[in-house]
């Protein structure tokens, strides 16, 4: 039997293939800028004045420095991805086959981790499996578009930021080991996306810490493995899913 070549090259090696473009930050941009928009349009014909707390949270950072603006921390996730395009030196290229490939990996990544919650839930209710953090059901157009910012802001604090500013305490502050950096980001990380869902104490339930603990750390799997674009477009469809589940669940009562 011939012998393949030692030069052959793994098809994930490939720059110019789609598991490597896919997780470029200005494809990652190109691809979620839709959904900024979408989520900014939402809020004002939807929500009825509420908000999920990860996007209200950026707003009051800007407020702090006298900037206001619902378009502001749509802004934030344009400047760092465009910011991390720039220092990686990645090619100016939009590719519309991508981003639909990339729809297409996301929605294959949310119904596995929907599937299994389902399970694991049992007899909760599914509305508080959901991982969008912010106000009470509004109706299901408004928490569609809750669902749409939690993918992009509640990735963004928990992945994009989180997991890079613990890895960097761990790895270079405390000078521990690459692995050992790479697995506290992501218990960590989980730990506060899991607690970040519930407002206070009170409404503190263990089974959905532990539901929602599990998810933050798939979620934390896929960002490491596939990046900022397809991991917030997971987590925005999974959270569509619940919203479609709740309804039909509702009607057949």
């Amino acid at each position: 039997m011939p012998k393949a070549s030692s030069n052959s090259k793994s098809p994930l090696a490939n720059p110019n293939g789609y598991w490597q473009k896919s997780q470029q930050p200005l494809q990652a941009l190109f691809f979620l800028i839709p959904l900024i928009i979408f989520y900014d349009v939402g809020l004002i014909f939807f929500a009825r004045g509420k908000d999920i707390v990860a996007h209200s949270l950026l707003k009051e950072a800007y407020e702090w420095v006298g900037a206001t603006g619902v378009y502001l921390p749509g802004l934030i996730v344009v400047v760092m991805l465009l910011s991390m395009h720039v220092i990686r030196r990645d090619p100016w290229r939009f590719d519309v086959r991508l981003y639909g490939l990339m729809w297409l990996e996301s929605i294959l990544l949310a119904v596995p981790l929907f599937v299994f919650l389902l399970v694991l839930a049992r007899q909760a209710p599914p509305a508080n499996v959901a991982l969008a953090g912010g106000p009470a059901p509004v109706g299901w157009e408004a928490n569609v578009v809750f669902s749409i910012g939690a993918g992009i802001y509640e990735e963004l604090l928990f992945r994009l930021i989180a997991i890079a500013f613990i890895h960097m305490i761990v790895v270079d502050v405390l000078a521990l080991p690459r692995h050992v950096g790479a697995v506290a980001a992501i218990a960590i990380s989980s730990i506060a996306f899991s607690l970040y869902h519930f407002p206070t104490w009170a409404s503190f339930d263990t089974a959905e810490f532990f539901l929602r603990a599990v998810a933050g750390v798939y979620l934390a799997g896929v960002y490491l493995l596939r990046g900022f674009g397809v991991v917030s477009a997971t987590h925005a469809i999974y959270d569509i899913i619940w919203v479609v589940w709740v309804v039909v669940t509702q009607t057949h009562r």
